[in-house]
């Protein structure tokens, strides 16, 4: 799991890719918000879901990966 976080003197690709991720993430909370009429409490729940199930296949496919 160390390559994840640092590879040969720089971040490592997991963390770019998780970092990649969080910000079209919270691009797409952001959208969402402007365009539909939606509860703060249940869109953040929902998104709150989908960034930890979008970050644990992140975390699986570097694990697998390996």
């Amino acid at each position: 799991m160390n390559d994840f976080f640092w590879t040969s003197g720089h971040l490592g690709w997991g963390v770019f890719a998780l970092l990649v991720f969080t910000g079209l993430w919270c691009l797409l909370l952001d959208l969402i918000w402007r365009l539909r009429n939606v509860r703060i409490g249940r869109l953040a729940v929902a998104m709150a879901i989908g960034w930890i199930i979008g970050a644990g296949l992140i975390l699986l496919g570097f694990h697998l990966g390996k």
